[in-house]
This record gives C-alpha cells, structure tokens and sequence, in this order.
C-alpha cells in the first residue's frame, strides 16, 4: 500500500534504522498454496507452500536490508513445544495441530541491527511448526509488549503483521491490540496473504490497516473516535491493507514497507 506516512515518520529520525517486528500467522492454513490448492506433500510440492514462500521472502528481506533495518520476527500463535504443533510435512500429509488455541504469539529474533543470521536460523520451512487458531489479537499483544521493552526516543518503531485468513479467536480483543500498539507510537502495516478470494477477512484488515496508521490513503478512508483510534470508514470496501498474492508481491510489499520508513533502504 502507498501510505502517506508524512504524518508518521518524523523527518529529523527518518534516516534512524527503525525496529521492524515481523509478525507472521503461523496457523496450519499456511500449508497450502496461495490460492487455496493442497500442494503435492513433497519437497517440491511443500515449496509452493504459502508457508514456504513467506519464509523464504523474509530471509530474503532481511539479509538484504539487515544494514539499514532493525528486523526481528514474532509468530502467532506460540508453539509450546512437545510436538503439539506440527510440522509442514505432517499438516500436508493431514496431521491437525493439538495447541491450546488462542494463546498470544512468541517473539523468536528481538529486532536489531544485522539479525537476517538469527532470523534464517529462527525459522524453516520443514522445521518451524505450524499450529491450530488464529490469534491475530494475541500476535499484536505480543509484538506490543515486545516494542515497549526496547522502545529508544532516537527510532521510529514498525509491526509489519502478515496473515492468510481471518482470525477466529476474539474479534474485538484484535481491534482494541491494534488500537493499543498505536497509542504506544507503533505503527502497523497490513498484509493478507492469499489468492483465493474466501481466505482472508478483508473488513477486519481494512479496520487494521487503519488502526494501525497505514491504510492507502491515510487518513482519508479511515475515521477516527473520539479516543483518536481509527477503523475503515467503509469496512467492507476496497483493500486498505496489502494484498500479496504470491511470492514475488510478497517480497515487493516487504521491500516498499521498508523503503517507506528508511531512508535509502531500497533503491
């Protein structure tokens, strides 16, 4: 999305590496293609995965702008270990994650300068475990908590949240989190990744996108109450958010997110 972020990034700090928390939807519907299909359970099959492609575009991402970009990663939800969630492998072959569902995320690289090694080492296609509900409001909690502790006067601060559907824990707890990080001067980008058209729930990304400061267009689609917070003025309009629909958009979406809180981080 172009947003003018002319009322966001201040201009004596807009040069200032800022934090980048990547916060990415780790729920089970990740093993399938963008455009909803089941892959092939095969190495080759699972590598058209919109899991894989999301991995791949943010090790990409991040180790060719780790120089000018503090970059950290969050998942949601957590996965506790002991072998509750599941593999790539094991959720295409059919295996259902056993997670409590609606937890909050985990914080898996803290965002810093040069973090693309920890963060390839972070995260994999076959070894990372995908996990049963979608938290989105648990995720942004996390990413909140996380920004707070590091929080510096010298840097701006960013979430930048990908999911692939909708979230189907607690609607309004998602909308009153991304309220909240915005208060604490976090602003969020919004990216929904899928093509199938019956995945995501865009009127909820559209309140986000504005929620978080964002949306195409900022302000002028968006209202705001009384406390100052913002929602889609038309919820159920046009894409406010970033639609990536495959591996290529996905990576440009990074990229021009970055490109638009650093200066001279993408050329």
């Amino acid at each position: 999305a172009d947003a003018d972020l002319s009322m966001v990034v201040d201009a004596d700090i807009a040069c200032e590496a800022p934090d980048i928390l990547l916060l990415i939807d780790r729920t089970m519907s990740m093993h399938r293609q963008p455009d909803g299909v089941q892959p092939e359970n095969t190495p080759m099959g699972r590598a058209g995965s919109k899991w894989a492609l999301a991995v791949n575009s943010i090790k990409a991402v991040t180790a060719s702008l780790e120089g000018s970009i503090r970059f950290g990663i969050a998942l949601f939800p957590v996965d506790r270990g002991g072998d509750i969630c599941v593999t790539l492998e094991e959720r295409t072959g059919g295996t259902i994650a056993s997670n409590v569902q609606c937890e909050e995320g985990e914080v898996l690289v803290t965002p810093n300068i040069s973090t693309a090694g920890a963060i390839d080492g972070a995260i994999g296609i076959e070894t990372t475990r995908l996990c049963r509900s979608t938290p989105i409001g648990g995720g942004i909690a996390t990413a909140t908590a996380e920004l707070a502790a590091i929080k510096s006067p010298i840097r701006q601060q960013f979430v930048v949240l990908l999911t692939d559907g909708e979230d189907t824990c607690d609607e309004a707890l998602v909308l009153a989190n991304m309220h909240a990080l915005a208060d604490s001067g976090v602003n969020a980008y919004v990216i929904g990744f899928d093509s199938s058209g019956g995945g995501i729930d865009s009127g909820l990304l559209n309140d986000l996108a504005c929620a978080g400061k964002t949306a195409a267009g900022f302000p002028a689609p968006c209202t705001a109450d009384m406390m100052g917070h913002f929602t889609a003025t038309d919820r159920d309009g046009a894409a406010l958010y970033q639609l990536a629909e495959d591996a290529a958009q996905l990576t440009a979406t990074f990229e021009a997110f970055a490109g638009e809180v650093c200066c001279g981080c993408v050329d």
